[in-house]
């Protein structure tokens, strides 16, 4: 049961698909068949149609899976009972409106949750999630290739079954999730339910902005710092990976300021820097509140009627009164990834106060995106003044205080982008040009470190990673 406003914000979000990219193969404008569903070629952006068999149907899912899969009963109600009695209550609870009510027309309508209510808006009365397993097409072929989609939510099965009209776009008009097998499943188990947990917060994201109007689905940060948080609360601990590539710095590029804030704005090998420094800062962020707040932090950003930075700038201002402002918040968290063991560092994460490192940058000058800072070892003391969107401020290890005056002292410069508009480009700031110890040089081969993949990426990064080449 759509309503027309739902159509309208459906084009305008399409969670993870470029609309007018998309060219539908042969035999897609014929029916579907019982038991076949809509997927994408995240490779070539194609949609395709996948016969799948019924295989397990649980209390809160039915689980699906592609048929030349081979997918064995056991498994699949193994993956319904993970969902039924892990995933879904733990995201549900955290993540989550409950238990509210919706008026259409002369119609009241009740629900428990916001997956009751996607289950809803799609026509649907079994209150019970469809999940598809399917070997995702994403191009993985390690070495080659060594990221892959584990799974992914498309906002567009809202709509009616079939051709989604004035698009290239099909849906299967079921609130439902796909979860790829091969590798997922098959060798990256764990990785795949911690997967189906950030997805599944997508969804209730995604029917949020629905629910409550907003004039746009959440920023890309938003909506995946929260369901870096979903991986967070489903495994209990920090999810695998994030915390190593930010300190390795593969890449070279987190030490010269890439983050999410502009998300996928550097070379597509270097999107794994958005997911990690993504989740660093929400986690962060739980981390710097009182337990009471911690209790429903998400859950009041995931309300917000703010789709942008204010979403989480309206709740920060809880935890600390100067926060409401973003380049207040923003520099206190660039502040305590140099030093996580300060006050306003990783308090209560002994993992992230002993893991989480920087290295500061040489040179007179860099220039940085909206939200990106760097660090320089400061030599007794260093003058600049603000300029644009660019602003400074002075760190000493063991010390709550962040010199935001200058002549900036302590340890060390952090130079940072303080533009909330994070669709405006880069700005040329200042650094100390003194160079650090050897022991904290930021130069590094590309290629090196202990992390080896295969790596987890959305579907969204997919496709723009392959249209890239």
């Amino acid at each position: 049961m759509l309503v027309a406003a739902l159509c309208t914000a459906m084009l305008v979000s399409c969670v993870f698909l470029d609309i007018n990219q998309l060219i539908p193969g042969d035999d897609l404008d014929t029916p579907l068949e019982a038991g076949s569903f809509y997927a994408q070629n995240l490779e070539n952006e194609k949609y395709y149609k996948v016969k799948a068999e019924l295989l397990y149907e649980g209390k809160k899912c039915v689980i699906w899976a592609e048929k030349s899969a081979k997918f064995p009963r056991q498994m699949a109600e193994r993956i319904a009972d993970e969902y039924d009695t892990v995933i879904r209550p733990k995201i549900v609870e955290s993540f989550s409106k409950k238990d509210f009510v919706v008026k259409e027309e002369d119609e009241t309508y009740s629900f428990d949750d916001m997956l009751d209510y996607a289950n809803w808006l799609v026509g649907r009365k079994d209150k019970k999630l469809t999940v598809l397993l399917l070997d995702i097409k994403d191009s993985y072929n390690p070495p080659k290739t060594n990221s892959y989609v584990a799974g992914y939510f498309w906002g567009g099965n809202f709509y009616q079954k079939g051709h989604i009209a004035g698009t290239d776009h099909y849906s299967n008009g079921r609130d439902m999730i796909y979860i790829d097998t091969y590798p997922g499943l098959e060798e990256q188990r764990q990785q795949t339910y911690i997967t189906f947990a950030h997805e599944l917060q997508h969804l209730i994201n995604f029917v949020t902005t629905l629910l409550l109007n907003r004039k746009s689905t959440m920023d890309t940060w938003i909506d995946e710092g929260l369901s870096s948080q979903a991986e967070y609360i489903y495994l209990g601990k920090n999810p695998p990976g994030k915390c190593e590539w930010f300190k390795e710095d593969i890449k070279g590029t987190i030490a010269q300021g890439n983050n999410f804030f502009v998300w996928g704005n550097h070379s597509d090998e270097s999107i794994l820097d958005d997911y990690a420094t993504v989740y660093l800062f929400f986690r962060w962020l739980y981390l710097q509140a009182t337990p009471e707040l911690q209790s429903h932090i998400f859950m009041d950003i995931e309300t917000s009627s703010s789709y942008d930075y204010e979403a989480v700038t309206n709740v920060a201002q809880h935890i600390n009164p100067v926060w409401f402002n973003w380049e207040n918040l923003l520099r206190t968290w660039l502040a305590a990834n140099y030093y996580p063991n300060n006050s306003y560092g990783y308090t209560g994460d002994y993992y992230l106060q002993t893991t989480i490192t920087v290295k500061p940058v040489t040179g007179g000058k860099i220039s940085l995106y909206p939200g990106e800072g760097v660090y320089s070892i400061i030599n007794n003391s260093f003058s600049a003044e603000p300029s644009g969107n660019i602003r400074y401020a002075g760190l000493a290890k063991d010390t709550p205080a962040i010199n935001t005056v200058s002549p900036y002292t302590g340890n060390v410069l952090l130079t940072f982008n303080a533009n909330a508009n994070n669709t405006k480009g880069s700005e040329t700031a200042a650094l100390t040009n003194v160079s650090p110890p050897a022991s904290q040089s930021s130069a590094r081969s590309i290629g090196t470190g202990t992390l080896t993949g295969p790596y987890v990426i959305d579907a969204r990064d997919m496709l723009n990673k392959n249209k890239k080449r």
